[in-house]
């Protein structure tokens, strides 16, 4: 195995050292028997949802009405964004009988696993030089049988952040749904941006932004696996 505890790694490993490590392997020891699909039987861990849930709304700016879920990683997060897309288009766009998700080539592989398991197809455009996903592409891209844009703050393999705002725009002219993955971004970049960071704009401060998937396994530093998704 990679022996990531002698130089740094980008991605896999997010280590912040023994102590804050070891209060996080003692958290998760106090709680690893109990099941959270019964939360009338483990109520911690139903209030343990709802203060992550409502932490996580307050670092990406949400509201009073947005609504999450903790999930088991980036990828289950992901994973919901395309089923809450997809559900809500059968429900309110019956004519659309082969719904279709819009994203960029540089996005994590779960938007197209997800897409795979529940029977939607999935357009990929191509990123412009930066390797930012590109706006244009994109509404070209677009059809009346797509029900979700998607875009990364940031993406995964470049660490750049897709010009989410321009996307939005887009989103919002076409009545679209439009996810950010800010899995690798979400426990990082309001932080950076209190720093005084020249961070642009990615969260629910977007008009057009629907949902935000972020990760706390990654810079929450939480034990694996631990994500979040919020709805506007």
């Amino acid at each position: 195995d990679a022996s990531w505890q002698e130089g740094r790694m980008f991605g896999y490993v997010f280590h912040p050292g023994e102590e804050t490590a070891g209060v996080a392997a003692r958290a998760h020891q106090l709680f690893g028997s109990e099941n959270a699909l019964n939360q009338s039987l483990f109520k911690s861990l139903k209030q343990f949802e709802n203060d992550i849930v409502s932490i996580v709304t307050g670092l990406l700016h949400g509201s009073p009405e947005t609504a999450g879920t903790f999930t088991s990683g980036g990828t289950e997060s992901i994973f919901l964004s395309i089923k809450t897309a997809r559900d809500k288009a059968r429900a309110e766009h019956p004519e659309i009988t082969a719904p279709v998700i819009v994203v960029p080539e540089s996005v994590h592989p779960a938007f197209q696993k997800a897409a795979h398991y529940l029977d939607v197809l999935t357009v990929i455009t191509p990123v412009r030089e930066d390797k930012r996903a590109d706006p244009e592409a994109i509404r070209r891209a677009v059809t009346p049988d797509t029900i979700l844009l998607a875009a990364s703050a940031p993406c995964f393999p470049h660490g750049v952040i897709d010009p989410i705002t321009e996307i939005a725009d887009i989103a919002l002219e076409k009545t679209i749904l439009f996810h950010v993955d800010a899995c690798m971004g979400g426990m990082f970049l309001p932080f950076a941006a209190r720093l005084g960071y020249p961070i642009p704009l990615f969260d629910f401060l977007v008009p057009g932004v629907t949902s935000i998937s972020s990760d706390l396994h990654k810079y929450g530093y939480s034990p694996k696996g631990a994500s979040v998704i919020l709805y506007r």
